[in-house]
């Protein structure tokens, strides 16, 4: 008996583990504006890999991923005022027909140095300053509603670049009980004296059945 049940179990974790999909390559994207001060804006998604994998504790209504990605913004040109502050941020939208609002953790987080600059209130975290991060772990729990953000990196923009690179940050949802949806961000905000502006660029959907 023990032996059956010993054999049962490893040949369903072997028709999961051979089931399961190959890590998916998504598209580049890339997004340019120029601002009404003469600043040329830029802002990038490349190296986006997703590996949906089965949830480590077999539970039916949870989802795994570990997201890959890279994301550049650019400013040039010769704009007719300074730049007084730039921030750059870059994640995942997450849908489920529902609200990701509540029990959002971010672990793992490494703190990147930065100045102090004004708030750009057009998309919930983005600010044209401020200090950054990048994180190493998001869960959250879904609830019925909409769709929500969550912020994986975020750096102040110092230089005519600014890079945000992530490997194999591992994302969690749960309580979930159809397919999660995800889609890749970055945001790029910038103030002068007399103008702020944003630039957003955005990944293909992606489900994680």
């Amino acid at each position: 008996m023990v032996g059956a049940a010993a054999a049962a179990v490893a040949l369903a974790i072997a028709t999961s583990a051979t089931g399961w999909a190959d890590p998916t390559e998504m598209a580049p994207q890339s997004s340019h504006r120029t601002t009404f001060d003469g600043w040329n804006l830029s802002v990038a998604l490349s190296g986006e890999v997703i590996n949906a994998v089965p949830n480590l504790a077999g539970a039916q209504n949870s989802r795994e991923a570990f997201m890959t990605l890279s994301a550049q913004a650019n400013i040039g040109g010769s704009g007719g005022n300074p730049v007084t502050s730039a921030n750059f941020v870059a994640g995942y939208q997450v849908g489920c027909q529902i609200d990701v609002s509540q029990g959002l953790q971010i672990g793992g987080t490494a703190q990147l140095a930065g100045s102090v600059g004004a708030n750009i209130s057009a998309q919930p975290g983005v600010q044209a300053g401020g200090s950054g991060a990048i994180g190493g772990f998001v869960q959250t729990d879904l609830q019925p509603g909409v769709i929500t953000t969550v912020t994986m990196g975020n750096m102040p923009v110092t230089a005519s670049v600014g890079r945000l690179d992530m490997q194999d940050v591992h994302l969690k949802v749960d309580a979930c009980g159809g397919p999660v949806t995800v889609r890749s961000y970055a945001t790029f905000a910038v103030a002068t004296a007399v103008q702020q502006t944003q630039l957003s660029v955005y990944g293909d959907p992606y489900v994680l059945n």
